[in-house]
């Protein structure tokens, strides 16, 4: 009997299982449902590139994954912002050194971002990321969206719809479905907007990886030999004060501890006998899952360059939000990375992938020249129907459920701890917050009272 399972092998289940083996703890096992490891980041190819069909880049913050990317020799690189990028709200369209966003919001759109900014701000500082829930405003934030929020608080047309943008693209949802204490724990969590919404140096979309993040986790995996089970998704655990057994297809597993760190919206595929607590199983209902598909493009070279442009689309009314040139240095090709997040992804999930390159194709040609008409390649993933992610890139709460319920969200229960992105007080959705999380939860499990 193993004293701990996890289940899960992404990069939460990967890092309680680096930390536990860290501590001299081997006595564990992994249980993946997938064929694979890394959970919501996959590795895809395109020509002959590797690309990250789902979680890619690296803020210089990101002190865990960058350790874990020296560890084990995966080098980064840049996205490329050299050049000027295209902004378009509405009818207005404008050209911005890098990612400056001035030309397009002129001075008053200007001085109301800072305004907007800066009432976010006084939000922010009460709020605990480690205790959300108690901020002194707590139920009336969270009784209000980040669109009632947009709409009372953001003067200029140009800059309130930047916001939206902004939430669509960090959460994959609409504004109009996210709860305002919500929203400002995952941004203080991340560090601010200004970083979150960033691909320059110190932003959240700074650095990409040589052959992909993916190449972290299978090498987190490589050395777990047969404490690694793929194809294993739990159905059901029964537990008690003393250790759980997990039921696995027509198999069975004793364990000690758990260490459950699926996507907290498909925790109703296992079921626990005693039930959950009424308020983690109330959490986990109502949360929902972002929702995103991501694509890339390459051309024979990145010949918008040849124009001054950096490759980066940022516009509304179109279905897809942004588009960024993650070209690797050191090689010809030109490699373009797009998104369909929040209504446009649920929108065109039901197309064919065929319809999907036309719609990206054609905002292309409409900003690039009709040499975008000619890729090499297109590829592109459905983050909303993964079978074991359920969407991307990361769980948020509607209104009503993050004051009330939000500190189930990694107490544990009798033998069960819980991990993953979500459960992380510090880069709440982010590849980070996922390798914290799963440190923390194995200190949890090597704590004094849960030791023999």
């Amino acid at each position: 009997m193993p004293q701990v399972a996890i289940i899960g092998a992404g990069f939460a289940g990967l890092s309680a299982a680096a930390a536990l083996r860290q501590a001299g703890h081997d006595d564990f096992i992994v249980l993946e449902a997938r064929d694979r490891v890394g959970g919501r980041t996959r590795a895809g190819r395109i020509g002959d590139l590797t690309v990250d069909l789902g979680g890619m880049w690296m803020s210089p913050h990101d002190d865990r994954l960058g350790a874990l990317a020296a560890r084990h020799g995966v080098r980064t690189y840049p996205t490329f912002l050299d050049g000027r990028a295209v902004f378009r709200i509405g009818d207005r369209e404008r050209l911005g050194r890098r990612e400056d966003l001035a030309p397009l919001l002129g001075v008053a759109g200007g001085l109301a971002f800072l305004a907007a900014r800066w009432k976010l701000q006084r939000l922010m500082a009460p709020l605990d990321t480690a205790r959300p829930w108690a901020h002194p405003q707590a139920a009336l934030l969270d009784a209000t969206t980040v669109e009632t929020w947009i709409a009372r608080n953001v003067r200029h047309r140009l800059t309130r719809t930047a916001f939206r943008t902004a939430c669509a693209t960090l959460l994959c949802a609409q504004p109009s479905q996210v709860s305002l204490l919500f929203f400002i724990h995952y941004i203080k969590s991340g560090g601010g907007i200004d970083r979150l919404i960033s691909a320059d140096t110190g932003g959240a979309q700074n650095l990409a990886f040589h052959g992909g993040v993916h190449a972290i986790a299978r090498a987190m995996a490589d050395g777990l030999g047969d404490r690694l089970r793929l194809g294993t998704p739990v159905d059901r655990i029964d537990w008690h004060a003393d250790g759980a057994v997990l039921h696995c297809g027509g198999d069975t597993l004793t364990a000690r501890r758990v260490i459950v760190t699926v996507p907290p919206t498909l925790l109703h595929r296992i079921r626990f006998s005693p039930a959950l607590p009424e308020p983690k199983e109330a959490l986990h209902d109502r949360l929902a899952m972002g929702a995103s598909i991501k694509f890339y493009i390459l051309y024979d070279r990145p010949f918008w360059r040849d124009a001054g442009l950096n490759g980066t689309i940022l516009r509304d009314g179109v279905p897809i939000a942004p588009v960024m040139d993650v070209t690797p240095p050191g090689q010809p090709h030109g490699l373009l990375v797009g998104f369909f997040d929040g209504e446009e992804a649920i929108r065109h999930a039901d197309r064919p992938v065929a319809a999907r390159r036309a719609a990206a194709l054609d905002l292309l040609t409409r900003h690039f020249g009709d040499r975008a008409r000619d890729p090499l390649g297109y590829i592109d993933h459905d983050w909303t129907s993964a079978e074991w992610s359920g969407g991307c890139y990361g769980a948020y709460a509607p209104p009503g459920i993050f004051a009330r319920y939000g500190e189930w969200l990694r107490r544990p229960i009798g033998p069960l701890h819980w991990a993953g992105t979500e459960t992380s007080p510090d880069h709440t959705g982010y590849i980070e917050g996922a390798i914290r999380s799963g440190e923390r939860v194995a200190a949890e499990i090597m704590a004094p009272a849960h030791t023999e």
